[in-house]
């Protein structure tokens, strides 16, 4: 009996609650919906709420807990796909194939923030942190678009670009939450900004992997408007 009350927090909660204990928001559920990686439980015939299950709530922190470690929407409904599917041999080996796949991006990026923190601390070093502004050696290093660590500049070392992007249809912290969370999860996106005050996004990527179609192809897939501003190296 115990074990049956302790389970009913678990299979009768409205999405507010189902928020609330997978620490996402509201509209990023509804993202998820439309997006089809959970199911929206159907309208009660009197009036009240819609009711969750405890299955879709452990299917949230699945997804929640796979964006975490760097899977992109995409990645995550092919994994969901495949545990729906059953698991045998075949699909422990394709799973594992791709969390190897997604430690392998993990590495690289790695590797590109270790070069820029390297960049940054030969910078510190050799700033005095005093005197007049012009004799600041950091401003100086930037102007010259070469720091003092050998190699070439960071941006045509590993082939970046920032490409902003115009977006329709946010109105609230919660679309910018859905937006960045589309745009990081993208091949090839290396970091972004999002703010529904301007209507802008601005995303670092890996030119060689990812295109700004691509990009705002992606936020339309969301539900909102989105044109290419502008690309600058």
């Amino acid at each position: 009996m115990n074990q049956e009350i302790a389970r009913v927090p678990m299979t009768d909660m409205t999405i507010g609650k189902v928020a609330e204990e997978v620490g996402v928001g509201v509209e990023t559920i509804r993202f998820y919906e439309r997006r089809q990686l959970i199911e929206q439980p159907p309208r009660p015939r009197e009036s009240g709420y819609r009711i969750y299950s405890g299955a879709t709530v452990r299917r949230l922190h699945f997804i929640r807990r796979a964006q975490e470690l760097g899977f992109s929407l995409r990645e995550i409904a092919e994994l969901l796909a495949l545990r729906d599917a059953g698991s045998d041999q075949a699909g422990a080996r394709d799973v594992r194939q791709r969390a190897m796949s997604k430690l392998h991006d993990v590495d690289q990026k790695i590797d590109q923030l270790q070069r820029i923190r390297q960049g940054l601390a030969a910078l510190v070093d050799r700033c005095p942190g005093q005197g007049p502004l012009q004799c600041c050696s950091i401003f100086d290093a930037l102007e010259q678009n070469s720091g003092p660590a050998s190699g070439p500049a960071m941006s045509e070392e590993i082939g970046m670009q920032t490409i902003r992007l115009s977006i329709g249809g946010m109105h609230c912290n919660g679309c910018e939450e859905i937006v960045r969370h589309v745009l990081e999860q993208q091949t090839g996106v290396k970091g972004c900004s999002v703010s529904h005050e301007s209507g802008e996004a601005r995303v670092a990527v890996d030119e060689s992997r990812i295109s700004d179609e691509q990009l705002a192809e992606a936020v339309r897939g969301a539900g909102y408007s989105a044109n290419v501003m502008k690309t600058t190296e």
